[in-house]
């Protein structure tokens, strides 16, 4: 009888715990921004052309002065970006990757301003590059819907 009782009071708890634990679901981070997918792929799409713009000018005429309204433009884009993620909920990974591709940009544009110019084979590799990390947001964005 106490056995019989006993294997009772274990498949009870056992399905109390079973059903506590299927009806939780523990979200570690934010989820699906449908505003946030489009503003990064409008960002994406602003770099993107910002790059054609300048391969497809001579070399003498890629100047900082020239781009630097495109620089600024591009900049305030993630600014917002970047303050959107952080006013999310557990969204501190996206707000990491818009605050790395934000000090990239950055640091390109010190650099074009410095250099004055810009080459063939730095606007392939950086539009290449910010192809990616723009692909990766969008990606982890969308795993969010999931």
């Amino acid at each position: 009888m106490v056995k019989s009782w006993l294997k009772l009071l274990v498949v009870i708890g056992s399905l109390l715990i079973l059903s506590l634990t299927s009806g939780c679901a523990l979200q570690m981070v934010s989820s699906f921004d449908m505003q946030t997918e489009q503003q990064i792929m409008d960002v994406a799409k602003k770099v993107d052309r910002f790059y054609v713009q300048l391969s497809e000018l001579p070399k003498e005429k890629r100047t900082f002065h020239f781009s630097q309204s495109t620089y600024l433009n591009i900049e305030v884009e993630l600014s917002a970006l970047l303050m959107r993620q952080k006013v999310r909920e557990l969204n501190e990974l996206t707000t990491k990757q818009v605050e790395i591709i934000q000090n990239l940009w950055l640091q390109d544009k010190k650099q074009h301003q410095q250099t004055n110019s810009i080459s063939d084979f730095l606007i392939k590799t950086r539009k290449q590059q910010y192809q990616r990390l723009f692909l990766a947001m969008i990606r982890g964005e969308q795993a969010k819907q999931q």
